[in-house]
């Protein structure tokens, strides 16, 4: 380990030099994409030697040397290299769709049921109700009639069910964590991820509603929502059989394979939304990560190469994981942090409660095992991409005060996510589902 502090000692030093040295003190994307995996992955490292999960460790480096602490790059850099989030992004859809299996669906399903249903209602009105009985301290809420601040409150709480899948499979991947605790919280995060989406489309559309008293109920809204949903996992099944037909018969180098399918769906996605706004003046927006999920869904499940897949996901997945959570690190707007800190705060305690009373009982009527009810909370916290991307609906829905709600989450979801790792790696671990737990109970 003291040779890696070595190293990135020389990186740091080296960095400041090559700064310094340039009159415009910027420094190249390529040279920054070099540096941040490298002083990632070395951090990452050290983490792990604290016994904590690797990409908290790629987060704090992103956060550290990014553009409000070190800044060794700037905000404008970060921006640029968002695709590459967006490809990362991909490629954990993928692997998140594999993941899950028919069988553990099935032999799991009113566990994965209950856990998710319960886990979303008691956070969607346990953060809701936290919201609007703390609206009169809330500056831009304190003189709204109470139909919009039952409005604004629900936005909170949509946005407090999302989680991250991205960061579970990286944990999960990370500690080789296999069994039904593991099952279990995979699974419910997953479909969570695409009940969100469902959610969150009532929510804003009846929120818009309760906030702007004009505008009148629009039922349309419910079956594009539907036809979208369905058009991405017709799609999604498709792509899953052209990936076997690639794989089979084609035999392309699977990394490349992986990247440029996410990179083509993410265009594709957008591509056709915006072609049937402009010839057919329909808002349908397709959601690439579902089509994603719906591919490696379909890999696993319709053919006999679904292990296969995901054995060579694992392979690439380390630079992935690197560069996507060195860049939401990097990402991190600690300006943004400090205004919204005490209201997040709030926010983050609301959520981790009800989590963890939505869990408990939904995992005690669903008979699910001690494992689940005790601990089961510990894996649903991290929040990452999707609630950001929400987020980002709410700003263009509701420009008047969208950056003020979104001040506030984002301190929530930056507090969830370099939380929530470390609470799922220490609920895998308790469950002793992790590689090195259950090598300890075969020895002994």
């Amino acid at each position: 380990m003291r040779y890696k502090i070595i190293i990135i000692l020389i990186l740091i030093f080296a960095m400041f030099f090559i700064i310094n040295s340039n009159s415009n003190k910027k420094i190249s994307p390529t040279l920054m994409i070099g540096f941040m995996l490298l002083a990632s992955y070395i951090i990452g490292d050290f983490f792990e030697t604290l016994k904590l999960p690797k990409i908290t460790g790629y987060i704090i480096s992103g956060l550290l040397f990014g553009p409000y602490i070190l800044k060794f790059y700037s905000v404008e850099t970060v921006k640029g290299l968002s695709f590459l989030n967006s490809m990362a992004l991909a490629f954990i859809a993928f692997n998140a769709g594999a993941e899950l299996r028919k069988k553990d669906l099935i032999k799991n399903i009113r566990v994965i049921t209950f856990l998710t249903i319960g886990v979303t209602v008691f956070v969607y009105l346990g953060v809701t109700l936290s919201i609007y009985f703390l609206s009169e301290i809330i500056p831009f809420m304190k003189f709204l009639p109470i139909s919009a601040k039952i409005g604004v409150a629900s936005i909170f709480g949509v946005i407090s069910v999302a989680r991250s899948p991205s960061s579970t499979i990286a944990i999960i991947n990370e500690t080789g964590a296999k069994g039904s605790y593991t099952n279990a919280i995979l699974s419910s995060t997953i479909v969570t991820d695409v009940l969100i989406i469902i959610l969150f489309a009532i929510t804003i559309s009846t929120g818009e509603i309760l906030i702007k008293s004009s505008k009148s109920f629009n039922p349309q809204f419910i079956f594009y929502l539907v036809v979208e949903i369905l058009l991405a996992f017709f799609i999604g099944f498709v792509l899953g059989y052209f990936i076997l037909f690639l794989m089979n018969m084609v035999k392309v180098e699977f990394s490349i394979l992986i990247i440029a399918l996410g990179f083509f769906v993410i265009k594709f996605s957008h591509f056709l939304g915006n072609y049937i706004v402009e010839t057919y003046e329909i808002s349908l927006n397709l959601e690439p990560l579902l089509i994603c999920m719906a591919a490696g869904f379909t890999v696993q499940n319709f053919s006999k190469q679904g292990e296969i897949f995901l054995k060579r996901m694992e392979k690439v997945s380390i630079p992935i994981f690197l560069t996507f959570f060195s860049i939401t690190g990097a990402s991190i707007n600690l300006n943004t942090l400090a205004q919204g800190w005490f209201i997040g705060v709030i926010a983050f305690l609301s959520r981790i409660l009800t989590i963890y009373a939505g869990s408990f009982i939904s995992g005690k009527m669903a008979g699910a095992i001690e494992s689940i009810t005790k601990w089961g909370w510990m894996g649903f916290i991290t929040q990452a991409g999707v609630s950001l991307g929400l987020l980002s609906e709410v700003l263009r829905r509701f420009p008047e005060f969208g950056t003020k709600i979104q001040t506030i989450l984002i301190a929530t979801i930056t507090i969830n996510q370099i939380v929530g790792p470390i609470l799922l790696k220490y609920g895998l671990t308790l469950s002793k589902e992790t590689r090195n737990e259950r090598s300890v109970s075969k020895k002994s």
